[in-house]
This record gives C-alpha cells, sequence and structure tokens, in this order.
C-alpha cells in the first residue's frame, strides 16, 4: 500500500514534469514567432529611420529619402520605415514610385497604428489621383482594421462623397464626428452635405453649432454663407440677408457672397436693394459669372413686373 506521502511526493513529481514540458513548448513556439527577436540588420535600421523621420519633418527630402532607403536595404519589412519613404517620393513628385512603395508595405505585417496610417494614406492619395475605386478599397481597411477612426470614417466619407453617394457620406462623416464631436472640419462637411441633400433645419443647428466653436469675431465666411443658404432653404430672406453680410463683410473680395446678398433682396422683390447690392462691389466684380448671372436675373425679374405693372 503507497503512503500518503508517498502519494503526495508523486503528484508534486507529475506537476512539476507538466510545468516543465510546458515551458518546453511556450519556449519553441516563442523561437518560431516571427517577432521573437529583432535581428542584428533590423535594430542597425533604426536610427536610420529616426534620422529620415526627423530630416522628413524639417522639410529636408533629399536626406530624408537617403535615410530612409538605406534603413529599408537593412530592414525591407518595416511598415513604417515604407509609409515614411513613399511619402517622401509622393513630395517630391514621385507619385507612380511612391504609389508602389506604399502598396508594397500594404502586404507587410506591423503595428496597427503603422497599418492604420499606411492605408490611411494610401486611400487619400488614391483619391487625390481620382482613382476612387481603390481609395474606396483603402478606406475600408481603414476602419475595418480600426473601427473608430476619426481619419478613416472621414476618408470613406470623402469617397462616398467622389462616387456621387451623397447621403452615405453624410452618414459616415457623422460616424467620424461621433468620435470627434468638436472636429470643426467634420462640422463643416456635415453642414454642407445637409444644405446640399436639402435637410435645412439639420443644416442650420450644424452650422451653429460650428459657429460656436470659434471666438466671436473670428469665424470663418463660410460658415455665415453656409447659414445663409440653410435660411434660405427655410425661406427665412431677412436672416439670409444677415448671414450673407457677416459673410461678405469678412471677406470682401469674394463675389459669390455679395451675389447670395443680392440674391435675398429679389428673393424679398427688393430690385432696386439688389441692383445696388451688386453695384456697391464695384467693377471688380462685373466679369464674375455668378455675380453677372444674379444681375441679369434681377434685371429680366424686374422688366417683367415692370410689364405686369406691379414693380415699385
Amino acid at each position: 500500500m503507497i503512503s500518503r506521502v508517498e502519494k503526495g511526493f508523486s503528484r508534486a513529481l507529475l506537476r512539476t514534469a507538466l510545468f516543465l514540458l510546458l515551458g518546453s513548448a511556450m519556449f519553441a513556439g516563442c523561437r518560431n514567432a516571427p517577432f521573437y527577436r529583432m535581428t542584428s540588420k533590423a535594430s542597425q535600421s533604426l536610427p536610420l529611420r529616426r534620422e529620415g523621420i526627423v530630416a522628413f519633418e524639417r522639410g529636408d527630402l533629399d536626406l530624408a529619402e537617403a535615410r530612409f532607403q538605406e534603413a529599408l536595404k537593412l530592414n525591407d519589412a518595416d511598415v513604417e520605415t515604407n509609409r515614411y519613404y513613399g511619402e517622401t517620393l509622393w513630395l517630391r513628385g514621385k507619385r507612380q514610385e511612391a504609389m508602389e512603395v506604399l502598396r508594397g508595405a500594404a502586404g507587410k505585417h506591423g503595428a496597427v497604428d503603422a497599418e492604420t496610417s499606411l492605408y490611411l494614406s494610401l486611400g487619400e492619395k488614391s483619391l487625390e489621383l481620382e482613382d476612387f475605386d481603390e481609395a474606396s478599397t483603402w478606406a475600408k481597411k481603414v476602419v475595418d482594421l480600426s473601427p473608430k477612426s476619426v481619419e478613416g470614417w472621414e476618408l470613406c466619407g470623402k469617397v462616398d462623397r467622389a462616387f456621387g453617394n451623397n447621403e452615405q457620406a453624410l452618414l459616415d462623416f457623422q460616424r467620424a464626428a461621433h468620435f470627434s464631436v468638436d472636429d470643426r472640419s467634420l462640422l463643416f462637411q456635415i453642414a454642407t452635405l445637409q444644405n446640399e441633400l436639402g435637410d435645412f433645419d439639420s443644416g442650420l443647428a450644424t452650422w451653429q453649432c460650428l459657429e460656436r466653436l470659434y471666438p466671436t469675431n473670428h469665424e470663418p465666411a463660410s460658415v455665415f454663407a453656409g447659414k445663409g443658404e440653410a435660411y434660405v432653404g427655410l425661406g427665412l430672406y431677412a436672416d439670409a440677408a444677415s448671414a450673407y453680410e457677416v459673410a461678405a463683410r469678412y471677406e470682401p473680395n469674394e463675389p459669390l457672397y455679395r451675389a447670395r446678398l443680392a440674391e435675398t433682396s429679389l428673393f424679398q422683390g427688393r430690385y432696386d436693394e439688389a441692383l445696388a447690392t451688386l453695384d456697391a462691389a464695384g467693377s471688380a466684380f462685373n466679369d464674375d459669372p455668378e455675380c453677372r448671372r444674379v444681375r441679369q436675373r434681377v434685371e429680366d425679374v424686374a422688366r417683367a413686373n415692370m410689364e405686369k405693372g406691379v414693380l415699385h
């Protein structure tokens, strides 16, 4: 019969053996993993990458390109080095070569942040090259990899807008704004789309929210112009005129704001006032297509009403 002491000793021995076996298996697994340890060449590439990034950020693209090339000779699998190298080539006007480098890097594995930045870069550049299908592919990869990426959802919105899918673009921008509620650029794009889609109530609310994000008297003229457009859509012409007056005062050399201000007078039947607004802009705006269009419209409506005997 085996004593309790012998039984306890046997169990302890078994536990020790299992622990050693498991540890051996884990160690072997780590050794086989690609990220177990950095090679000598890979570690040597890091100072070169850092030098390249410093040169890139100060605008020394010649030095940046040289350093990234040296780093990639030692470790061509690094996603971040490839991305910076591609960005450098792009800024130097080597767009085709840049896209080849960036696309090649997309097949490599790296940290989530590095891959997200790479896909964003590819998407933005594809959009600039008007390759909307490729831009869409990279935009989807960004939000798949990082569902809370503000930049990723904004890129999706820009791509959908490029395709003419404004309703979907609006949803994309709103998703982005959900993760960055005070982002002025996003709110501007949302409000602009709401106006374009005829949702003037929502558009006006968004413009007003955006206006509050700026110090008083430092708001962009485009915000007041957006409010003016929303007011016109709601039939609030006096409010629209007030908004366009501010926009025209902030940017007196922008003929579009002057033309829109004149239109608000036209909508209210104030034809002389509309013409006076255009005349006050001076001869510099006479050749502007929008100002000419509004002036012609005012004159046509005034003439028609005069013939009907209703012009006051």
